[in-house]
C-alpha cells in the first residue's frame, strides 16, 4: 500500500484526492496538509469533505515522516517559495498538481527531480494524453496556410491564462511540426460558471476547410484518479523528471 500525503488539502482537488482514495485498496492518506496559518489547521478533514475521515490538518511537510510520495495541490508561487526546498529535504518522490511555472520555476524543479522522482504536468487525465497523441499525428499533416487555435473553457475561480493543458497542447503542436514556433498558435482563455475543463483545437485552412478536435469533462473525478494512479506509479520510479508521457507509455 502506498502512503500519500497530500499538500493543500483544503483545496478542491487536494480534498477529492484524500475523499476517493478512501476507496483504493493500495493508497493510504497518511497525512492531510495545509499552508501555515491556514483556518482548518488542527481540524479533521471530516469538516471539509465529509465522511469519516480520522486525518487531522497540520502545516508542515517536515512532519510527514513515514509517507511514501507527496503530492502538491497548492499553486506555482506557493510550491517554488515555500515548499521546493522542504520536499529535496524530505527526500521523497512529488507528484506536482499545479501549473503556471516559468523557466526559472522548472530550473528548480529539474534541480530537485536529480535527487528524487518528480512527476509533473498540466492534466492527469489519461484520455487527454490519447487526445494529445491524436492531434501530434494531425498537426504532421496540415498545410502551410493552415492557421490553428486553442480555445480553452474553466470555471470563473481558476486564476491562471492560458491553463497549463492548453500550454502542453501547444507545446505537443510545435514539437511535433518543426516549423511551427508558439507565436503561430494562438490561445483564447474562456473563464466562466463550474466548467470543469474543455480543450478545443481548431485547423482552418485557406482551402475552405476546418478541422476541430475537442476534450471535455464534466468533474474532476479523471484528474483524480488520474492522479491517484501516478501517485503509486511514481513510487516505483528512479530519480528524474517524469510526465504523462512517461506515465502513459
Amino acid at each position: 500500500m502506498v502512503k500519500i500525503a497530500v499538500v493543500g488539502c483544503t483545496g478542491k482537488l487536494g480534498g477529492m484526492i484524500i475523499k476517493e482514495a478512501a476507496a483504493r485498496p493500495d493508497i493510504e492518506v497518511v497525512y492531510a496538509i495545509a499552508r501555515s496559518g491556514n483556518r482548518y489547521v488542527g481540524h479533521g478533514m471530516a469538516e471539509l469533505i465529509g465522511g469519516h475521515s480520522d486525518l487531522i490538518i497540520i502545516d508542515g511537510i517536515e512532519q510527514a515522516k513515514d509517507c511514501d510520495v507527496f503530492i502538491d495541490c497548492t499553486n506555482a508561487a506557493a510550491f517554488i517559495e515555500h515548499n521546493c526546498e522542504r520536499y529535496r529535504r524530505a527526500g521523497k518522490p512529488v507528484v506536482i498538481a499545479t501549473t503556471a511555472f516559468s523557466e526559472e520555476d522548472m530550473d528548480k524543479i529539474r534541480k530537485m527531480a536529480t535527487e528524487t522522482p518528480v512527476f509533473l504536468t498540466g492534466n492527469f487525465s489519461v484520455a487527454l494524453h490519447d487526445f494529445i497523441e491524436t492531434l501530434r499525428f494531425a498537426v504532421r499533416r496540415v498545410s502551410n496556410d493552415t492557421d490553428i487555435q486553442i480555445v480553452e473553457y474553466h470555471h470563473n475561480e481558476k486564476h491562471d491564462a492560458p491553463s497549463g493543458t492548453a500550454i502542453m497542447i501547444r507545446d505537443a503542436l510545435t514539437q511535433a511540426n518543426g516549423r511551427l514556433t508558439a507565436e503561430d498558435i494562438d490561445i483564447c482563455s474562456v473563464r466562466g460558471g463550474n466548467i470543469f475543463g474543455e480543450h478545443e483545437v481548431i485547423f482552418a485552412n485557406c482551402k475552405d476547410e476546418v478541422v476541430t478536435f475537442k476534450h471535455s469533462v464534466s468533474s474532476r473525478e479523471p484528474f483524480v484518479q488520474g492522479a491517484l494512479d501516478v501517485m503509486v506509479w511514481i513510487v516505483k520510479q528512479k530519480n528524474g523528471l517524469y510526465t504523462m508521457d512517461d506515465f502513459c507509455e
